[in-house]
């Protein structure tokens, strides 16, 4: 797979390729020292719209690197970011970037490390985002209590994918979530 030299490498074109539309970068080891010379090469990007980063050793320092991203790259569309462990702090700098986008209509957070807290980010997120219509956080333990702070956001969002499978919710969470669907035809 591709280190952070093989991603030093890459940020090098980037550099000069402005109008790429999709990076796909998953299963590649690139760390987050690889993330911050990939995100920083981005910056000029003015074409981007999809961001593959899925499994490449990503924590709270490389999330803050896409969250930067987010807020200059306006045409990103599609962020995919499953399978790093970037925890509900990582969520928390993701999400507060995505308060103020308008252009990422899918994110996928698959078996991050989310808990409670990183859902209560997303359910804020998902309250005053205009854009976000697909959501992916499955096999994150957020529980009934986050699956509630999501459904209650639910009513103010576009949100028409919601993939929760294998995130500890019990009949109690799925009441909560089937009662905020009932409510928001």
């Amino acid at each position: 797979g591709l280190s952070v030299k093989g991603a030093a490498n890459i940020s090098q074109l980037l550099n000069v390729i402005h109008t790429l539309q999709v990076l796909d970068m998953s299963h590649n080891p690139i760390s987050d020292d690889g993330m911050a010379v990939i995100s920083e090469a981005l910056k000029h990007n003015t074409s981007l719209t999809e961001l593959r980063v899925d499994r490449c050793g990503l924590s709270v320092k490389g999330a803050a690197n896409i969250s930067q991203l987010l807020n200059v790259i306006h045409t990103l569309q599609v962020l995919d970011m499953s399978h790093n462990p970037i925890s509900d702090d990582g969520m928390a700098v993701i999400s507060e970037a995505l308060k103020h986008n308008t252009s990422l209509t899918e994110l996928r957070v698959v078996e991050c490390g989310i808990s409670v807290k990183g859902a209560i980010s997303i359910s804020e997120v998902i309250m005053g985002n205009s854009s976000l219509e697909e959501l992916n956080m499955r096999r994150n333990e957020i529980g009934d209590d986050g699956i509630s702070a999501i459904a209650g956001a639910l009513g103010n969002s576009k949100i028409s994918v919601l993939n929760v499978g294998r995130c500890g919710i019990t009949l109690t969470g799925a009441r909560a979530l089937a009662a905020a669907l009932s409510s928001n035809r």
